[in-house]
């Protein structure tokens, strides 16, 4: 017969196997467990337009997590919330996995140039240092120089982002004064000259050369030809017969 010290042990040395039977199954059953909520899939909540905060707690109810990747300009979104995200809400994702995130700066802020009172090149070359298209260059009468900025819009300084980009009331001169070219031709030019210029005109060029039969200064050809329109920007050119000596 056993004896009870051998009774007693075998007791123990069965005890402690089951024991450690017991706690290698809770181990296999929690690492288990673990590894099913570790691969467990969750629906990705939107966190557009939130706060970092606001989408941290928003994502760990779903046992994620979220990542800033970066910061980008957005007229629509308030700076420091969130304007793009990776995934895209309801797509489905591993638990403990990590939402890319991107924060807003807010509008992009444009510093325009003053460019009222100087030339449109000039004018063009500063727009386009500051990385603003010019969409609209209207033009008005005026008796500043031709060619200068009147007005810009918008006016200089520190701006947010604008929809499509600046325009620019521009002056063509002294006030617009159309004309129909008369005919000159048989004229004589020293009569018709001065009336042309005091209208404005531009008396561009005026050759002289021999015509038969013709008597000397009078007009034998004229650019523009008579019935053109004619403003104080066009230029004109005479042929005259020259004065026989």
């Amino acid at each position: 017969m056993l004896s009870i010290r051998r009774v007693i042990s075998l007791i123990f040395k069965t005890s402690v196997l089951g024991l450690l039977l017991l706690l290698a199954a809770g181990t296999s059953a929690f690492l288990a467990m673990r590894t099913v909520l570790e691969t467990q899939q969750v629906e990705v909540p939107s966190l557009l337009g939130r706060r970092t905060a606001e989408a941290g707690a928003l994502a760990s109810k779903r046992g994620l997590l979220i990542r800033v990747e970066g910061k980008r300009n957005d007229a629509k979104v308030p700076p420091d919330h969130i304007v793009s995200q990776e995934p895209l809400p309801g797509v489905a994702l591993k638990s403990h996995r990590s939402v890319r995130v991107w924060l807003s700066l807010g509008p992009r802020k444009l510093n325009l140039p003053a460019v009222e009172g100087q030339s449109v090149r000039t004018a063009r070359l500063a727009f386009d240092q500051a990385r603003v298209d010019v969409i609209r260059v209207a033009e008005v009468d005026d008796p500043t120089n031709e060619g200068t900025v009147l007005v810009q819009h918008p006016p200089p300084g520190e701006v947010e982002a604008i929809e499509g980009g600046a325009s620019m009331l521009v002056s063509r001169g002294s006030l617009r004064r159309d004309y129909v070219m008369p005919d000159l031709i048989g004229r004589r030019a020293d009569q018709v000259i001065a009336p042309l210029t005091s209208a404005g005109l531009k008396i561009a060029d005026v050759r002289y050369r021999s015509y038969p039969g013709a008597a000397g200064g009078v007009v034998l050809r004229q650019n523009p030809a008579a019935g053109h329109r004619v403003s104080p920007r066009t230029t004109v050119s005479l042929e005259v017969s020259q004065v026989n000596p």
